[in-house]
């Protein structure tokens, strides 16, 4: 009984301290229940076929069933498939593809390449690129930097925080989700969608259990979502990006393997794709 009543005092000073940690450094306390499959059809739609892109690093739909994408660290070229992969044009963008990693559009119809990938948090060379695929055209570049980050990479392991490859865009701001190495979260930083060179100050944090490879935000700007690898997780917005929820719930599986692109295309479906060139289509039931 004594131990019992040992152990028992042992896990209570255990949770207090967890919980006085976590208020000390402004962590949010999250549980996970990633059991909301049952609200979508995933089925395989289609597969790149084409040689020329190795891998689909990020999706924007562009209409009917056409999306953007590109490669991650190869070619300088946008190019447009359809929902099967097929490879319908491609444009050069005159840029170096160092580590692209996202691509979304604005309300103008121009793209956003994230050329923002940072594996080992060692790059000052942070960027996205503005092009016009209707103009065929670029438009400028925007270069940023982190403003709570001040080594390169940062010394503590647990403060590999600053590599990122989602991004989405609403009302003339960029968004951008980093790849937290440890924390099991990301962070959020907002940038001007114009050409500029910004410092960019974390907008908050949210607790997720993965790394967020993709984003991607819903026509009507109600809805959120972010991929990890074998996650995908879903976030209702009732005041647009300006303060992020806690997820509503996420669904695990592992068929999107190494999945590293996701867009929506319209209120209810998402196309997904992954490192082997599979795109699955993701249904609301």
């Amino acid at each position: 009984m004594k131990l019992l009543r040992i152990t028992a005092a042992f896990v209570l000073v255990a949770g207090a301290s967890t919980i006085l940690y976590l208020a000390w450094h402004h962590r949010q306390i999250y549980s996970e229940n990633c059991s909301g499959g049952d609200h979508f059809n995933i089925a395989g739609i289609g597969k790149i076929r084409s040689k020329e892109l190795n891998e689909s690093s990020g999706l924007s739909h562009w209409k009917e069933d056409l999306f953007f994408t590109h490669n991650d660290d190869t070619d300088s070229c946008l190019y447009l498939i359809n929902a099967k992969g097929k490879l319908i044009r491609k444009w050069f963008v005159p840029f170096k593809n160092r580590d692209w990693e996202d691509v979304c559009q604005d309300d103008k119809g121009r793209v956003f390449i994230g050329d923002f990938g940072n594996n080992f948090n060692a790059s000052k060379n942070l960027r996205i690129y503005i092009f016009d695929p209707v103009k065929n055209k670029t438009e400028g570049m925007i270069r940023f930097r982190y403003a709570d980050q001040v080594a390169f990479p940062p010394v503590k392991p647990g403060s590999m925080n600053f590599d990122c490859e989602a991004m989405v865009y609403q009302k003339d701001s960029l968004y951008l989700f980093t790849k937290n190495k440890k924390e099991r979260s990301t962070n959020v930083y907002t940038i001007p969608a114009k050409p500029g060179d910004f410092t960019v100050v974390k907008k908050q944090e949210i607790p997720l259990l993965g790394m967020v490879t993709a984003a991607s935000l819903r026509p009507d700007g109600k809805e959120l979502a972010l991929l990890t690898y074998g996650k995908l997780y879903f976030f209702t917005l009732n005041n647009g990006l300006q303060s992020i929820p806690n997820p509503d719930f996420c669904f695990a599986w592992s068929k999107f393997r190494q999945s590293e692109s996701l867009s929506y295309w319209g209120r209810d479906s998402l196309l997904a794709g992954n490192e082997q060139r599979d795109l699955y289509l993701i249904t609301r039931k």
